[in-house]
């Protein structure tokens, strides 16, 4: 009877050398597993644009602007600002009954004007126009008032404690009231383009007025 131990000691060898073979492949073809990250997440904020009000230019040493602004009742106010220096006066009328008169500062391109019966005008001059708020008697209105030249701008005349205040705006349309010694308000007498006027059967020169002046 032949001997089979070498025989059966190299088919073992054999054998295992196979399975070492095997375990070694399916190493290199297993799929490698990315690693986590473990350094601290990063994200990516971006701010929110923000937005800046357009600064107001300076106004002009002197000058008048002039808006007409409709009312909800039917018919239009006008309103007229003068500025002089840094000091402005503003007057706005429905040529009816409806006037006020506000005075205050005119610096850095910025109004801030109070009158009687807490009316107010705030606004802003953007190079070209005045743009505002006006409050007068617990009503608000916005308005853009335009720059004009002479002879548009604001003019008054007093007598006997009766006052005639018009508007003359840049197509030389005239608005005006009339305001009595009682406080009774009433529509103006016509003012003609040389700023002459008939009060009570006399003939007389409104004044013009500026940013300056004390009125009201």
């Amino acid at each position: 009877m032949k001997r089979l131990g070498p025989w059966l000691t190299l088919a073992a060898v054999a054998v295992l050398g196979l399975v070492l073979l095997v375990v070694n492949m399916s190493k290199d073809t297993e799929p490698s597993t990315a690693q986590p990250n473990s350094g601290p997440a990063t994200s990516s904020v971006t701010a929110a644009p923000t937005t800046t009000a357009p600064k107001a230019t300076p106004f002009p040493a002197a000058a008048d602007y002039v808006a007409t602004i409709p009312l909800a009742a039917g018919g239009t106010m006008t309103l007229e600002i003068t500025v002089e220096g840094e000091k402005a006066i503003a007057y706005a009328c429905d040529g009816k009954t409806i006037e006020s008169w506000l005075q205050g500062p005119a610096t850095n391109g910025t109004l801030k004007l109070t009158g009687k019966n807490d009316a107010t005008l705030t606004g802003n001059f953007d190079g070209k126009a005045v743009n505002g708020n006006l409050s007068i008697g617990g009503k608000q209105w916005e308005f853009s008032a335009l720059p004009v030249t002479p002879p548009a701008g604001l003019y008054v005349y007093n007598e006997g404690g009766v006052r005639q205040s018009w508007i003359v705006d840049g197509t030389g349309a005239v608005t005006g009231v009339q305001r009595g010694a009682d406080g009774a308000t009433t529509p103006a007498a016509p003012l003609n383009s040389d700023a002459t006027a008939v009060v009570n059967g006399k003939k007389i020169t409104a004044t013009k007025v500026s940013g300056g002046d004390s009125v009201g």
